[in-house]
């Protein structure tokens, strides 16, 4: 059994081991103003008047809690460590529904980061923060119309929370296109099994058509059965293969790739 005295004392520093580790960066954040918080001084006032108001009607309606903040350095921090402390220290979002948005752009640095909560991570998905960043923000901040591409981020935002903006469903390849895949990664299965043919084993050839199998599913999106079908293909090719070259060599006829026709020729 642990003694009192010894159970305190662990018990204390488990306590001030988890107090402390909010504050180990020793970042210092200023007091929150509103939803748009321009401590760098990047987003015009009429900007800043119309994201404030869009936010907050934002807000009303979905209970989602947006927040941009500007801030001109990182205090040497990464960007995604600036946002994740101010996110915990701010408490963005609704409690008990994580629903907190925040849009981090950092001057100095020239970084920004979306930083989603729990709730929103199904709708604002690293994918579609991504997207957001390089085709909304970093355009217009090239340009150095910050308020113009965090307006553009916010709209887009905006769109997938409230489900008026949806990523375009993947576009289906068409039979021929399919066709031409098959070929081409069938060729290429043959042309790689005949050298593996020269072999002793034969299990080569089932792992370089499980592999083609897995990239022509790639490109087709047909499904992962492409992997067993092509792996079992390569494995009865490297099969076929090899009894060719031991049949050449054996008669003591040319062995190499050209001379046999890629292993096709046994001399018969």
């Amino acid at each position: 059994m642990f003694k009192p005295k010894i159970l305190t004392v662990g018990l204390a520093f488990v306590v001030l081991f988890f107090s402390l580790t909010g504050c180990a960066y020793g970042l210092d954040f200023p007091s929150p103003t509103g939803y748009v918080n321009d401590f760098a001084d990047l987003i015009e006032p009429d900007q800043q008047q119309r994201l404030e108001e869009r936010l907050v009607a934002l807000e009303a309606t979905s209970s989602v809690e947006v927040t941009v903040v500007t801030v001109t350095d990182l205090q040497g921090v990464t960007v995604e460590e600036f946002a994740v402390e101010l996110f915990a220290s701010w408490g963005i979002g609704k409690a008990g529904e994580d629903n907190g948005l925040l849009i981090l752009v950092a001057r100095d640095e020239r970084k920004v980061k979306i930083e989603p909560g729990y709730g929103l991570e199904p709708v604002i998905t690293d994918g579609r923060a991504g997207r957001i960043i390089r085709d909304q923000m970093t355009p217009a901040f090239r340009e150095g119309n910050y308020g113009t591409g965090i307006e553009a981020a916010v709209e887009q935002i905006e769109g997938y929370i409230t489900g008026e903006i949806t990523d375009p469903e993947p576009v289906p390849v068409s039979e021929n296109e399919s066709t031409g895949v098959f070929i081409f990664f069938i060729a290429l299965l043959i042309y790689a099994t005949s050298f593996l043919g020269r072999t002793k084993r034969v299990w080569p050839g089932a792992v370089v058509g499980g592999l083609l199998g897995w990239l022509a599913n790639l490109g087709t999106g047909k499904g992962g059965w492409l992997v067993f079908v092509f792996g079992f293909l390569g494995l009865l090719l490297d099969i076929i293969f090899s009894a060719n070259y031991k049949q050449l060599k054996n008669k003591g006829l040319p062995t190499g790739w050209r001379s046999s026709r890629g292993g096709f020729w046994s001399g018969g």
